[in-house]
């Protein structure tokens, strides 16, 4: 495997392997199909032509995507209550 491949897959394994608690139950059912894709993607990896363009493509929009779940569940975190 080559350096381009190590990298998408690198990509690829970043997405798949986030925590349930990243992806709401609902957005786990909505992105299901691409996250089967990506699965597909996973074990073709090896055997795929790539060009460095492709790759960093690919790196940012795996940098975005994890950026855009951050302030997601940035905004959607309960502040704790203290009981008494």
């Amino acid at each position: 495997m080559n350096a381009l491949q190590i990298r998408l897959k690198n990509c690829i394994q970043t997405i798949l392997e986030l925590e349930p608690e990243e992806i709401s139950h609902d957005g786990r059912r909505h992105f299901a199909p691409e996250m089967r894709a990506l699965e597909g993607y996973l074990a073709q990896v090896e055997r795929m032509a790539l060009h460095e363009d492709d790759v960093r493509r690919m790196e940012s929009a795996t940098d975005t995507f994890l950026a855009e779940l951050r302030v997601v569940r940035k905004e959607n975190v309960c502040p704790k209550r203290l009981l008494q």
